[in-house]
């Protein structure tokens, strides 16, 4: 998979993506350490009416390629040319919501547009899928996080989390009974299950999900002596069963000595409707 980082925040999620050598990682900002430098411009039109054609450095196609981005910066005007230059490839993007709480209104007005119009891509088969991130529910999630190296810790939570579910989705389970997403279903969140407690960490709160899947990571040991596990899992699974919504499991067998679970929950609404009637 390549992984595209676009502005700051999408380069510092491409670069965690790089210590993986599934992933060959670009970064595309204004500043000389990323790995493709554009000109800097004044406001988001700017960025979206003169963002160069890196087609001579992006020469793949038919290629899954992951975007990067957080649309309250300014360089993600560029969003839209960027997606256009890569057609031809499989292109999902991971966006990041910041604080909203802490930019200005101009900022909040860009990460909408961004925001709305990245769902609507994905909705109509423009890009395969969108998958949202928020800082803050990231954060709730892992738990205290210090200052130093503050944002680090929230893109590796990210990162690790979307590698392990990539990892998953390229293997065969032991057992499961997976359910494919509906064609609709494009706009997505991951998360993390805390097996032992049943305590679900998503990484994004969307709302009317249509499909939900568990993947189970669990040593060999526990794989052959726990009589009680799958009797658990699919208890746990069953609980989340709602009208409408598919939920399917998947297990895994890992070499770790503690087990745990990724999920993917999908949905097909444009994720600001309550937003934009809440206004």
């Amino acid at each position: 998979m390549v992984v595209i980082g676009l502005g700051t925040a999408g380069c510092k999620i491409a670069k965690a993506f790089s210590k993986f050598p599934q992933y060959e990682s670009y970064g595309i900002d204004t500043t000389k350490e990323a790995d493709v430098t554009i000109k800097e411009r004044q406001n988001h039109e700017e960025y979206d009416k003169h963002f160069p054609s890196l087609k001579r450095k992006f020469k793949f196609t038919n290629t899954e390629v992951l975007v990067a981005v957080c649309g309250s910066g300014q360089v993600s005007g560029g969003i839209l040319r960027l997606l256009h230059q890569l057609k031809g490839n499989k292109v999902s993007v991971l966006y990041i919501q910041p604080d909203l709480a802490l930019v200005s209104e101009t900022q909040k007005i860009q990460e909408r547009i961004v925001r709305n119009v990245l769902q609507e891509y994905a909705r109509s088969g423009l890009i395969e899928m969108v998958y949202l991130m928020d800082n803050l529910q990231v954060e709730r999630g892992i738990g205290e996080v210090s200052i130093l190296g503050y944002y680090d810790v929230l893109n590796q939570a990210i990162v690790n989390t979307f590698h392990m579910l990539n990892v998953f989705r390229n293997t065969e389970p032991v057992m499961g009974n997976f359910i494919k997403p509906s064609p609709l279903s494009r706009i997505a969140t991951i998360g993390i299950l805390e097996v032992d407690e049943g305590k679900e960490k998503w990484f994004y709160d969307l709302t009317e999900p249509r499909d939900v899947v568990y993947y189970y990571g669990i040593n060999e040991e526990q794989l052959t002596e726990d009589g009680t596990l799958f009797g658990k899992i699919t208890a746990y699974v069953k609980g989340k069963l709602l009208p409408g919504v598919d939920v399917s499991y998947g297990v895994f067998k890992t070499t770790y000595d503690q087990k745990y679970c990724y999920c993917i929950k999908y949905s097909s609404m444009v994720q600001s409707y309550k937003e934009l009637l809440d206004d």
